[in-house]
């Protein structure tokens, strides 16, 4: 696995394992003059996966979308490694060590699979530096490797799905958000999916936040989780107690 310091940047975090990574405290957004969350407060800790799970409407994506710099936020704050970064812009945030995969697939269809993870150092002129970066992901990647001449657009849900996190790894992100990974995936592909974000976790050291529909897998992926009800957190805890949780069962999880 690839851990060499980012592209784009050089600065080397003082975050030991284990310490806060990110924080939002306090979070009130939302979109116009409408607010979806009041008074958001989560932490990510250096090294883990955790998963925000809810019901649809309750503002799940709206967390990722006001972390990333998608829209304002009206009031709180976002901290990513001990520096207020509210105000940033996802490009901003990019260059900082936070990468994102959205929901929607973001893949070129016409464009082959290396020409894609191209895209992802776009800002980086030196071809050799990027040649050596894609190997990286063809590493990590194996499958994306045997397809690296086929378009982008002719992969299957999964391989699509492998091409974006591993686009989104070309700067070398020290934290990547995820909204829905498992939209459009069969349960298999899901299950392939979270292994392979729990196998960069261990082996490159990859911080992950995962906003997921799929409740019962995110938890179970995550060290901690999140859920949201009605833009507020209504309860967090390890995955393992948020799966035992008989409230968290009824409401989510089908009893």
């Amino acid at each position: 696995m690839p851990t060499s310091v980012p592209e784009t940047h050089t600065k080397e975090s003082s975050i030991a394992p284990g310490e806060v990574m990110l924080e939002a405290a306090g979070v009130i957004a939302g979109y116009g003059g409408f607010d979806i969350l009041h008074g958001i407060d989560l932490e990510v800790r250096r090294g883990e996966i955790v998963s925000v799970v809810g019901p649809n409407g309750s503002g799940k994506s709206t967390v990722f979308k006001a972390i990333y710099g998608l829209i304002n936020v009206r009031q709180g704050m976002v901290v990513f490694e001990g520096e207020n970064v509210t105000a940033m812009g996802p490009q901003e945030l990019l260059r900082t060590g936070m990468a994102m995969v959205p929901q929607l697939s973001t893949v070129f269809p016409s464009l082959n699979v290396y020409e894609n993870l191209e895209l992802g150092m776009y800002l980086v002129r030196d071809k050799a530096r990027v040649k050596t970066r894609i190997d990286d992901i063809f590493d990590l990647f194996p499958r994306l490797a045997d397809r690296r001449a086929q378009y982008a657009g002719t992969l299957s849900g999964g391989e699509r799905r492998a091409l974006e996190i591993g686009r989104s790894l070309m700067l070398n992100p020290r934290m990547i958000l995820m909204d829905e990974p498992s939209v459009g995936l069969s349960p298999i592909l899901t299950k392939e999916m979270f292994q392979q974000l729990r196998e960069l976790r261990d082996t490159a050291g990859i911080t992950f936040l995962l906003i997921e529909q799929n409740a019962r897998s995110a938890l179970e992926l995550a060290d901690r989780g999140y859920v949201i009800q009605r833009g507020l957190v209504s309860h967090t805890g390890t995955g393992e107690a948020l799966l035992g949780d008989e409230e968290v069962r009824r409401a989510f999880l089908g009893g």
